[in-house]
């Protein structure tokens, strides 16, 4: 069986006439020129060239060999061409999993944004407290927040910090004012929470610190938290995220209550290299440099902290 490779070789021969000139052609030397047409007519079992002493002439079989060896090397070119297209064009499908704010807030309006530039890209978009099996390939990419998770096979990056804090609707500030101190509390309704939100840390804190409040409402999920407070009926705690820009809410000045939990991107070192799923990582990691200060509750106009 012939190499392939050869036929190189041998068109450059064909085409320039002389091994010398195909040598300088391809940038090898002369001898491996030489060389590989000999293999090539072993491996062939035919006589491709007669040999002069002013260069190479094909013989007949030589001469139909090339329009064979062509086509093999259109076929490579062909080849080469649709799979820099194949790496230009990110297709496949990237299942995220998330919280509901993360997906609502930030996933959603970044899938849209990818999608207008990848058609071929899908997002299977997941917004689940559960911590699905990244290992397993439950999903591909979590976006979490909380402790980071320590399990072996994953690659974890910090994107931000979740700060919390004491907020209210302007409407209720009007009608019964803002709590200074936490022992103001005691003459608040606040939001309790139940369902997925019973053991929610900043609500179960401000219970703690306001055992004798009345509860106003109690809600079972983070939008219907954040709706509840700004309906102007209780005073609860709330991502700062959710309280940016809204000139509605108001951050009550009760630091005690204020609570921090980090915002990680996870995903199986076994997908470092998987294009679709690059892609979504990078674009995510982007988007949170951009929107960090609002998780974190620095520089938010439009939320007054009084």
């Amino acid at each position: 069986m012939f190499d392939w490779n050869d036929l190189k070789y041998f068109l450059a021969v064909a085409r320039t006439g002389s091994t010398l000139a195909a040598a300088r052609s391809l940038k090898v030397n002369q001898t491996t020129v030489a060389r590989r047409i000999d293999a090539l007519e072993r491996g062939l079992g035919l006589t491709l060239f007669v040999r002069l002493p002013n260069g190479y002439r094909l013989t007949e079989r030589g001469e139909a060999t090339v329009a064979l060896a062509e086509q093999v090397e259109q076929g490579a070119s062909t080849l080469a061409d649709t799979a820099r297209g194949w790496n230009r064009t990110i297709a496949g499908t990237v299942r995220v999993t998330t919280t509901e704010i993360l997906a609502i807030d930030v996933v959603a309006p970044l899938v849209a944004e990818l999608r207008s530039q990848h058609p071929s890209l899908s997002i299977e978009l997941i917004a689940d407290d559960r911590r699905l099996d990244l290992s397993c390939g439950e999903v591909d990419v979590a976006l979490r927040v909380g402790s980071c998770p320590e399990e072996p096979g994953i690659v974890r990056r910090r994107l931000a910090t979740s700060v919390w804090a004491l907020h209210c609707a302007r409407s209720y500030a009007e009608r019964h004012g803002l709590p200074g101190t936490i022992a103001d509390l005691g003459r608040h309704e606040i939001v309790g929470g139940t369902g997925s939100l019973k053991e929610l840390g900043p609500l179960v804190a401000l219970r703690k610190a306001a055992p004798d409040a009345p509860i106003g409402i109690r809600c079972n999920s983070v939008p219907n938290l954040i709706a509840a407070v700004r309906s102007g009926m209780a005073i609860g705690p709330l991502p700062c995220w959710a309280a940016f820009e809204d000139d509605g809410l108001l951050r009550c000045p009760v630091p005690e209550l204020e609570a921090r939990s980090d915002i990680w991107l996870l995903y199986h070192e076994s997908l470092r290299e998987s294009p679709h799923v690059r892609l979504f990582r990078e674009a995510v990691t982007a988007r949170f440099e951009v929107v960090r200060h609002r998780f974190e509750g620095r520089s938010a106009p439009g939320v007054q902290a009084v």
